[in-house]
C-alpha cells in the first residue's frame, strides 16, 4: 500500500474531520438503501424464495468485509479489479481473494466531481469519491488493484487510484478476432500473472490453477442453472436473480456456489408446483447497457417490478450481472500454458463488452443479445445509459437498427446517477409497460 503521506498526483487532501463526516453521512444513507431495497423486494413478492435469506445478508457488505478482514490477519491478499476481463482464476489460484470494487453509491459520485468532470462516467466518479473518503469496504482492502483499459474514463481511473494503491493496467485489444489480439492478450494473462505471484509470494503452479479453474466452472454451471431457469414461467424475480449475480462479485465462491445451487433446488420444486411469483402473462423484459451496481444503482430493476402495469426482468446483457459468470473456461489440456491460453480466451473472445470493435461491427453481442431474446421470450428490451457512459450510448443506434428489423420493442432509458429522477423515469418506464402489455393482448 501506498503511504498517505507521499504526494498525489490526483487526490486532493481532505482534513480528517471532513473524511468522517463524509463518510458517517454516505454511510448512513447507503446502509438505509440497502435495507429499503431488500424491504421491498420482500414485499413485492410474497412468495419470494426462502434460499434468498442468505443473499439478503451477503448485501449487506458486514459480514464478507469481517471475512475478509480476518484472512488478512491471517496473511491473505485481497485483489481487487474493476471489469469483469480480469482473471479470477489466477487470484484465486495464488491463494488470494478476488473482489470488485466498482462503486454503486450515487452520493459519492459528487466527490469525484471534486477530481474530474461532471461529463465523465458517473460509475468512475462515484468510486473515485468512494476512495477519498475510504467508503467502500472492499476498495479499502484491496493491496492491489487490476484495471482493465476498456474505456478512457477507466484508463485514468486506474490511473487517480494509484495515488492510493498498487494499479495494474491490463491492456484490452479492441479488436479482439485477430491473431495479433490474441497474442497480446495472452500476454497480458502471463503478465497479471506474475504480479499476482509478486505480491502474494505464491508461485500458480499446475495443481493451484486448476483447482482455481474447476472452481470457477462450478460456480459457472450455477450460475448458468439459475439464468436457464428464468427462461420458462416467472419462479424467481429479476431482482433477486440479479442480486443473487452481483453478490458473486464479493463473497466467498465456494459458499456462493453453494448456497446458488440451494437456491436452484428450490426453484426447481417451484417449476413442478406451477408456483409463479407473478402472472404468466406480466411483460418480459431484458435490460442491456451500462452496468447496475448495488446498492443505489437499483432503480431501474426496481421500476420495472414495481410498476402499474408490472413486468418482470427475466435477463440481462450487463457486465454486471449475467455477463459475469456465463461463459466457463474451456480447457483441453491440463498443461499450464494450456490453462493460461484458456483463461485468455475465456476473457477475452466471450466478452460481449462494446469497447471491441471488428470488421463485422463487434456481432458477438447483436447475436448474444438475439439469442436472448429468442430463447427467454423476451417481449421488450430497455437499453439503459448513465449520462457520461459513452460506450453503450453510441452502440444504441446499431441495437436499435437490428432490434426494430426483428419486431422487438426497444426504450433508450438514459438516467444520472442519482435518485432524484425516479419519479420521472417512472412515468416512462410505465408507458413502455403499457405498450407491451397491449401488444401481448393483441
Amino acid at each position: 500500500m501506498k503511504s498517505q503521506s507521499e504526494e498525489k498526483k490526483y487526490m486532493p487532501e481532505l482534513s480528517e474531520k471532513e473524511v468522517e463526516e463524509l463518510r458517517k453521512a454516505i454511510t448512513d444513507t447507503s446502509q438505509r438503501v440497502v435495507a429499503e431495497n431488500i424491504e421491498k423486494m420482500k414485499k413485492a413478492d410474497q412468495n419470494r424464495p426462502e434460499a434468498m435469506n442468505y443473499f439478503d445478508e451477503i448485501a449487506d457488505f458486514a459480514q464478507r468485509e469481517k471475512e475478509i478482514r480476518a484472512a488478512k490477519k491471517e496473511g491473505k491478499k485481497v485483489i481487487g479489479y474493476m471489469c469483469l476481463h480480469a482473471p479470477t482464476e489466477l487470484i484465486l489460484a495464488a491463494d488470494a481473494i478476488p473482489v470488485r470494487v466498482n462503486s454503486g453509491w450515487y452520493d459519492a459520485s459528487k466527490l469525484g466531481d471534486r477530481i474530474v468532470p461532471v461529463e465523465v462516467c458517473p460509475m468512475v466518479r462515484s468510486t473515485i469519491g468512494a476512495k477519498m473518503i475510504a467508503l467502500s469496504p472492499y476498495l479499502e482492502l484491496s493491496d492491489a488493484l487490476i484495471s482493465v483499459l476498456t474505456c478512457d474514463a477507466m484508463t485514468k481511473l486506474g490511473e487517480i487510484l494509484s495515488d492510493y494503491t498498487p494499479v495494474w493496467a491490463m491492456t484490452v485489444p479492441r479488436v479482439k478476432d485477430s491473431a495479433q489480439s490474441i497474442r497480446l492478450w495472452n500476454e497480458e494473462i502471463k503478465a497479471i500473472k506474475a504480479q499476482i505471484e509478486a505480491l502474494t509470494g505464491n508461485t500458480i503452479k499446475g495443481k493451484q490453477l486448476k483447482s482455481a479453474i474447476e472452481r470457477t466452472q462450478k460456480a459457472t454451471k450455477a450460475f448458468r442453472r439459475l439464468q436457464d431457469l428464468r427462461k420458462g414461467p416467472p419462479v424467481i424475480m429479476g431482482r433477486d436473480a440479479m442480486l443473487v449475480n452481483q453478490t458473486y462479485m464479493w463473497d466467498d465462491i465456494d459458499r456462493w456456489t453453494e448456497k446458488t445451487e440451494a437456491l436452484c433446488d428450490e426453484l426447481e420444486k417451484r417449476v413442478s408446483q406451477k408456483n409463479w411469483v407473478c402472472p404468466t402473462d406480466t411483460p418480459r423484459v431484458m435490460i442491456t447497457g451500462t452496468p447496475m451496481i448495488w446498492p443505489d444503482n437499483w432503480k431501474v430493476p426496481t421500476l420495472v417490478e414495481e410498476a402499474n402495469p408490472q413486468g418482470i426482468l427475466v435477463a440481462d446483457e450487463l457486465c454486471s450481472s449475467e455477463r459475469l459468470l456465463y461463459d466457463p473456461v474451456g480447457v483441453d489440456e491440463w498443461s499450464i500454458s494450456d490453462m493460461l491460453n484458456a483463461i485468455g480466451e475465456r476473457y477475452l473472445m466471450a466478452s460481449t463488452c462494446p469497447c471491441f470493435t471488428s470488421e463485422d461491427g463487434n456481432e458477438d453481442r447483436i447475436n448474444w443479445l438475439l439469442t436472448k431474446i429468442k430463447d427467454w421470450n423476451i417481449q421488450g428490451v430497455i437499453y439503459y445509459v448513465v449520462r457520461g457512459c459513452m460506450l453503450y450510448a453510441m452502440e444504441y443506434t446499431r441495437v436499435k437498427k437490428v432490434l426494430d428489423r426483428n419486431n422487438i420493442p426497444v426504450y433508450y432509458l438514459d438516467t444520472e446517477y442519482t435518485r432524484e429522477d425516479v419519479g420521472q423515469m417512472k412515468t416512462r418506464v410505465e408507458a413502455f409497460l403499457e405498450m407491451l402489455s397491449a401488444r401481448i393482448d393483441i
